[in-house]
């Protein structure tokens, strides 16, 4: 069996160690790894590999590689991937998914507690060199997270590490999810359907946004449900940046009726200098790092070659990417 390794990310944190593939070739000595580092040597690979390990995979691409018969992303997100025209020829697609609920779940509450205690707003004084202790008062007063409510966009694994975080804090978590009788899902205390997100938007002060990108969820957050939010709620969103509208977003916290936004995901990476993203109130932007951490390829390679055994034995394969959903 071939399989390419061709992982190169313009962000360095999402390459492929080398010592990864050691690992690898270590593990499965009869099997010939790849490591494609180059565009021919990806292309060569391709051409003749049963299985590829890669973040992105397009039409022309998968057309040239004939014996292809599994893709495994080693990212969560799909979207890079020619989706209809790997199902269509009956390739499995599985992704990394689990291995970043944690950090990133660890990350929500970071930001979170950030701006209930008002931490952006001390560090901009503390810049200052300004003692600003009687400047706390009214909307700059710090807020409780116990007793709020956390609205959960995506209830994935993600979701899931969210909601168990949140409520130890003695947060309320409610979520949306495509498939609302596909089961309890722990740390949620009740689970809303789309059509229900009216009603979710209502009850909710702290919206975090861990839902993948797909038909249904493009867009899904406009001004319309931003007005539905209580006065003062903040978002948060480490899922997708088009499932959120961003001018709405922006002028919603500009207007005041929103209380402060997180943002690891934006629609245009790197932001761009002139953004007015840069400048909105009561924001904290991160460079789309809330999965990152120490220790994280390991995690990544021992996935992958855990269904290495399963492919070569038959079984089914972890975290297999459903074609009706795409994730």
């Amino acid at each position: 069996m071939k399989v390419l390794v061709s992982i190169q990310q313009p962000v360095a944190q999402w390459q492929i160690p080398a010592e990864c593939i050691g690992t690898l070739r270590a593990r499965f000595p009869h099997i010939e790894f790849v490591h494609a580092t180059t565009d021919e040597a990806r292309r060569q690979g391709l051409a003749d590999c049963d299985v590829a390990y890669t973040w992105i995979l397009d039409q022309a691409e998968f057309a040239a590689a004939p014996r292809l018969r599994w893709v495994h992303t080693s990212a969560v997100a799909v979207e890079t991937l020619c989706l209809p025209e790997l199902f269509g020829r009956g390739v499995a697609v599985t992704n990394t998914r689990g291995v970043q609920a944690v950090p990133i779940a660890e990350h929500v509450l970071a930001v979170v507690l950030a701006l209930a205690k008002q931490i952006p707003f001390a560090l901009d004084r503390q810049r200052e060199a300004r003692w600003a202790q009687n400047e706390f008062m009214g909307s700059r007063l710090p807020w409780l997270l116990r007793g709020r409510t956390l609205g959960l966009i995506g209830v994935g694994t993600i979701g899931a590490a969210i909601g168990a975080r949140a409520r130890a804090f003695g947060m309320r978590v409610i979520g949306m999810r495509r498939r609302v009788g596909h089961g309890a899902v722990e740390g949620i205390d009740e689970v809303f359907g789309a059509d229900r997100l009216p009603a979710l938007l209502a009850q909710t002060q702290v919206l975090v946004v861990a839902a993948p990108l797909t038909p249904a969820t493009m867009g899904l957050l406009g001004a319309a449900q931003f007005q539905q939010l209580p006065r003062g709620a903040i978002v948060v969103n480490v899922g997708r940046a088009k499932v959120v509208d961003t001018d709405a977003l922006v002028a919603a916290l500009r207007s005041g009726h929103l209380g402060g936004a997180a943002l690891d995901v934006f629609p245009q990476e790197p932001l761009p200098a002139g953004h007015p993203l840069w400048t909105c109130p009561n924001v904290i932007l991160t460079p789309h790092t809330s999965g990152f951490r120490q220790g994280h390829w390991d995690e990544v390679v021992d996935l992958f070659a855990e269904n290495i055994e399963r492919f070569e034995r038959g079984e089914p394969l972890r975290f297999r990417v459903d074609p009706g959903l795409g994730y």
